[in-house]
C-alpha cells in the first residue's frame, strides 16, 4: 500500500477546513442563529411565498353553492362554543354540539379570509375579532371542517368533501397554519447563494475523503472473479 503524500496534504487540508466551517456554521453568527436555523428559515419563507392559493381558492369556493345541515360534536361546550364564534350565523351551539347551516361556499369563504389574515401574519385581526390566537383559530377552522368533509362523504356528498379536504384544508388552512409568524418571500440571491453553498460543501466532503483514502493508499477495486476448473 503506497502513501501519496500530496493527495493525503489535499485531503487532510479539505477535511479540516471543512470541520473549521462546520464549527462556525454551528455558532449563533447568523442573526443569531446557527447557520441551519437561518437557513431554514430562509427555505420555509419561500416555502410560504410558493404556498399562497387564497385567492385561487376564493374564485373555487364561490362555486360550490350546496346546503349543507350538519351537527358536529366537539366534545365540549366550551369548544362549541369558540367554534361557532367562526361559523358566524351559520352556526348553533347545542350542548357539545355545533349545528351548521349554510351554503359551503359562505362557510369556505369564511375560512379562507381567516387564512388569508393568517398569512400576513396578522396576529391582531384574530385577538379582537375572536379573542383567540391565530393559530388557535385555524386549529379550530381545520378540526371543524374536517369533521364537516367526514359528514359530507357519509351522506354521499363526494365533490364536496373532497373540496374541503383537498382545497380548503390542504391549500388554504394548513400553509397558512404552518407558515404562520414567517415573512413570505420569492426566492433571491440569498437563497440562490444557499443552495449553491449546499451543493458546494457536500462536494468539499466528498473530494476530502477520496483524497484522504488516495494518499493512504486505500483503493476499492472489483475482486477478481475466479475461474472454475
Amino acid at each position: 500500500m503506497k502513501m501519496l503524500k500530496k493527495q493525503l496534504f489535499l485531503g487532510i487540508l479539505l477535511a479540516t477546513s471543512f470541520l473549521i466551517t462546520l464549527g462556525f456554521m454551528l455558532s449563533p453568527a447568523f442573526d443569531g442563529k446557527n447557520f441551519i436555523a437561518y437557513a431554514d428559515e430562509h427555505f420555509d419563507s419561500y416555502s410560504k411565498h410558493s404556498s399562497y392559493f387564497i385567492p385561487e381558492l376564493i374564485e373555487m369556493a364561490k362555486n360550490y353553492n350546496t346546503e349543507i345541515s350538519i351537527s358536529i360534536d366537539l366534545k365540549s361546550e366550551e369548544v362549541a362554543k369558540k367554534v361557532a364564534t367562526l361559523y358566524a350565523e351559520y352556526g348553533k351551539v347545542e350542548g357539545s354540539k355545533l349545528k351548521i347551516n349554510a351554503r359551503l361556499s359562505d362557510i369556505s369563504l369564511l375560512a379562507l379570509k381567516d387564512a388569508d389574515r393568517a398569512y400576513y401574519n396578522d396576529e391582531g385581526y384574530f385577538k379582537q375579532n375572536y379573542g383567540m390566537s391565530a393559530k388557535e383559530v385555524l386549529y379550530y377552522w381545520h378540526s371543524s371542517l374536517q369533521s364537516i368533509a367526514k359528514a359530507l362523504k357519509a351522506q354521499g356528498k363526494f365533490e364536496e368533501s373532497l373540496f374541503i379536504e383537498n382545497q380548503i384544508l390542504m391549500r388554504g388552512i394548513e400553509p397558512a397554519y404552518n407558515f404562520f409568524g414567517l415573512e413570505a418571500k420569492p426566492i433571491d440571491i440569498i437563497g440562490a447563494g444557499l443552495l449553491v453553498f449546499y451543493v458546494i460543501y457536500t462536494l468539499w466532503w466528498g473530494f476530502a475523503i477520496y483524497l484522504l483514502c488516495e494518499g493512504l493508499g486505500i483503493k476499492v477495486t472489483k475482486p477478481k472473479s475466479k475461474k472454475e476448473v
